[in-house]
């Protein structure tokens, strides 16, 4: 089965998207099947990577508007590349218009990853495209029933809807000798009775000020923030204002080899994040592997999927000091319910959110409709 994987891009480019695609491409690659990966590339020049059965295609782009890349190759790709199946990933202008030219006998499977929700105001344009997509595909996937229940866009659509959540290859996060000796001696840099880490973009939605300010309320206890961004002066600025700057550490980036030595560290996986941009939140399940509570926010997204409330960990209310604070000092009060929390949600990982159960869910959709579609279409088969 020829698979056409049609991204926005690839790592080393990172991202909860840019993650997921490669672990989309190299997980059928391995399982068998050829994949073409089609996605942007970062400068005027086309690149083509090709392991084994795996080609990946990084189309010249002349760069971005509207958080899209300007790749004239891009819409053509369906047509270029042979494929059985058409896995595209929303949302995705330039993805978008290649499923519409594709030939009308490929089935279609569109990932819906979330709504466009930074760029609402050009929806008066797009959504004829995105509405011919939405006929189009044969099947929409999401990673949660909350990416069906609020959505603007999906409900006329939603007997094409299937729910796979995504998954992690979670034996990167395995607890070896190893991995829990380095875990120590980062801990043991701190002197604090409860770590909170944070990782993400210092960016507005992402919520981290509300954070910084709820520490204030949370003796014996630190923040770790691990990524950059453009807040990061202004979260510095907070820190200090609140009391609270020698209890902040800003980890920068880190390489993907010490990330889960990162989260075996800490107490309490954080996760502040104010707007439904925050559509899942694959960090979450990274920290669920390695057994951590859980505190995240009550989005209308599929976070509170990933984190319950009582089960793996706690939702307050986003952007709301007092509430976060107090979520804060009840995890960093108890080990007990601390080390409940994390064990629910490690075994929760292990069942619902491998790589593995992910993948195997996605070939038997697409092996579903590949049959559906040769005996619905015989003419253009």
């Amino acid at each position: 089965m020829r698979i056409l994987e049609l991204g926005k891009f690839y790592p080393p480019e990172r991202g909860g998207m840019e993650t997921l695609l490669q672990i989309w491409a190299e997980g059928f690659h391995q399982r068998g099947h050829p994949v073409t990966c089609i996605v942007a590339n970062r400068s005027a020049r086309s690149e083509t990577e090709t392991h084994g059965n795996l080609s990946i295609h990084r189309l010249a782009s002349l760069g971005s508007l509207f958080s899209t890349s300007l790749c004239p190759a891009y819409p053509a790709a369906t047509r270029r590349y042979p494929a059985d199946v058409i896995h595209a990933h929303f949302p995705n202008p330039l993805a978008d218009v290649a499923v519409l030219r594709a030939p009308p006998h490929i089935p279609v499977v569109v990932h819906w990853h979330s709504d466009i929700v930074r760029q609402k105001a050009l929806m008066g344009l797009y959504q004829p495209i995105q509405s011919a997509l939405l006929r189009r595909a044969d099947r929409i996937v999401v990673a949660t029933p909350q990416h069906l229940e609020f959505s603007a866009w999906l409900a006329p659509f939603k007997h094409k809807v299937e729910v796979i959540p995504f998954g992690l290859d979670l034996g990167r996060y395995q607890p070896t000798p190893e991995l829990l000796a380095q875990a120590a001696r980062l801990r043991a840099e701190s002197k604090a009775g409860c770590v909170f880490l944070n990782i993400g973009r210092l960016v507005g939605y992402k919520g981290q000020r509300y954070a910084v300010e709820a520490l204030k309320h949370v003796p014996d206890a630190e923040l770790w923030l691990v990524g950059t961004g453009p807040l990061e002066e202004e979260l510095r600025t907070i820190a200090a204002n609140v009391g609270v700057a020698d209890r902040v550490r800003f980890w920068g980036n880190v390489s993907d080899h010490q990330l889960p030595a990162l989260l075996h560290a800490c107490d309490v996986f954080l996760f502040p994040s104010v707007t439904p941009n925050e559509a899942f939140g694959l960090v979450l399940v990274e920290a669920m592997a390695c057994a951590k509570p859980l505190l995240a926010c009550h989005l209308r997204s599929g976070v509170t999927y990933v984190c319950r409330s009582g089960d793996n960990g706690v939702l307050v209310q986003p952007a709301d000091v007092p509430a976060l604070s107090e979520g804060m000092g009840s995890l960093a009060a108890s080990r007990t319910m601390r080390d409940e929390l994390g064990n629910r949600g490690r075994l929760r990982a292990r069942l619902e959110f491998s790589h593995d159960v992910m993948l195997d869910r996605h070939l038997n959709l697409f092996k579903t409709l590949m049959g559906s579609n040769r005996e619905s279409r015989p003419s253009s088969a």
